[in-house]
């Protein structure tokens, strides 16, 4: 309070003197000047009016930013207590807290006996690929390239409708999986795909949109991604490198081809390779609107540490943070060598936003409750699901992936702005009572409660 009046008292003193000096002389009601004394008729001079102004003040110093809290060796630690319960052949994890990329661990092989597993291992992550489709078709939005609420037949073709609805299937009704379209086989080829759509048979007797015939539709993605690539006329994997991927230093795709082999994990199940790092590294690389869209469902191959960037943008409301580096030249007294040390400037981060605010609540907005008979019930979003009271948390967005003995799980608290993703190979399949699995989940709960039991 003090250093704030000081600074206002010499502002208004400055001021009061400008105004002296500029306004007329006061006259009496008969409408003469009254006689002045030479003080008064003195010029105030511009100088002292400055130095009066410059009187010594000390602003309040802003807030500290938060600081993450985990450190390392946290991460390690819950990843060798929680491997001690479960067999896997490779677990990889990151987190984000206080909306920003913080720590990150791995656990086992990427390629067993061969290659160890890393943070920055790329792995197919199989459904949370949905959540990555899901930014896009926001982001495409926000660019003027789709209208989310639009009949899909605005850019398949009069013929891609349901029969059996008045109301259509939008963009929007295929992001909660309420698109009336019959959950087929995964497919590709803009021909092949147009026609499904244009058959009777591909189509259930409901309303889109109509939260009581929820159905988890694989085949959705595929017409989804390959919608979002007729809305924008280029393939959504160009559109997410450009949009998303490229600002966040991020390296990943939809299609494994993309990847070199040596950062590709093999995938287990059973103990068996399932899909091997060479395989998955020589898909054909998708050139035309409609080949990438057996990929969307599942393949979006992608680290721990890459995919904890892009739910930092969804944890800080569209923004992605990440400190300033600043670098210092040290020498190696051994060689003489000059060597680059970074090291981040303390509150000082780059911003970027990638989603407004409005989007990402969108995309958070419950739109009806899905209850299953075996798992606790959670709340559609645009295609991420919400639970209250989970992992310790108040309220927690996430979305699992299971497939090729991949399971995979991604949280964060929107309040907190923590997060975290787990991806594991060769695990078995164990899902809890949460409808998550299980080895993930317990990661997280050792993860969570650590960054809320070391307050800044």
């Amino acid at each position: 309070m003090f250093r704030t009046s000081v600074r206002q008292g010499a502002f208004l003193l400055a001021l009061t003197l400008i105004l002296t000096s500029c306004a007329p002389a006061a006259t009496t009601s008969a409408g003469s000047s009254s006689p002045s004394s030479p003080a008064e008729n003195t010029p105030v001079d511009a100088s002292e009016v400055v130095m009066r102004d410059a009187v010594p003040t000390i602003l309040p110093e802003s807030e500290p930013e938060p600081q993450p809290v985990l450190t390392q060796e946290d991460v390690d630690q819950a990843l060798a207590q929680v491997m001690e319960n479960y067999s896997a052949a490779g677990v990889t994890v990151a987190t984000v807290e206080k909306g920003r990329l913080s720590q990150a661990g791995a656990w086992g092989w990427a390629i067993k006996d061969k290659r160890e597993m890393t943070p920055d291992t790329k792995i197919r992550i199989a459904s949370i690929s949905k959540v990555v489709i899901a930014m896009c078709a926001m982001a495409m939005a926000e660019d003027g390239l789709i209208d989310l609420d639009a009949p899909i037949s605005d850019y398949w073709g009069k013929g891609a409708a349901n029969p059996y609805s008045k109301g259509q299937p939008t963009a929007r009704t295929f992001m909660t999986h309420t698109s009336s379209i019959k959950n087929l086989d995964t497919t590709r080829g803009l021909s092949k795909l147009r026609g499904i759509l244009q058959s009777k048979s591909s189509w259930r007797s409901m309303e889109p949109g109509n939260g009581g015939y929820w159905a988890y539709s694989n085949f959705g993605m595929c017409i989804l991604g390959t919608t979002l690539e007729l809305a924008s006329d280029q393939l959504l994997d160009d559109y997410l490198q450009k949009r998303f991927l490229e600002p966040i230093g991020a390296r990943a795709s939809f299609c494994g081809g993309k990847l070199d082999v040596n950062e590709v994990a093999t995938l287990y199940s059973g103990g068996s390779v399932s899909r091997s790092a060479a395989e998955h590294a020589g898909q054909s690389i998708p050139t035309q609107i409609g080949q990438t869209a057996s990929y969307f469902p599942g393949g979006y191959t992608t680290s721990a540490v890459d995919m904890a960037k892009l739910v930092a943008v969804l944890a800080n409301d569209g923004v992605y943070k990440e400190p300033v580096e600043f670098y210092t030249l040290v020498e190696n007294t051994e060689t003489g060598e000059q060597l680059a040390v970074s090291e981040s400037l303390p509150d000082k981060f780059k911003e970027t936003r990638l989603l407004t605010e409005a989007s990402v609540a969108d995309m958070e907005t419950p739109r009806f409750a899905v209850d299953l008979a075996d798992y606790a019930p959670f709340e559609q979003c645009l295609i991420l699901r919400r639970q209250e009271d989970v992992l310790g948390q108040d309220v927690l967005y996430y979305h699992t992936g299971s497939a090729y003995g991949v399971f995979s799980l991604m949280t964060y608290n929107p309040e907190t702005k923590n997060g975290i993703v787990v991806i594991s190979t060769g695990a078995r399949r164990n899902m809890n009572e949460r409808g998550m699995y299980a080895l993930c989940y317990d990661i997280m709960e050792i993860l969570y409660a650590k960054m809320e039991d070391q307050p800044v």
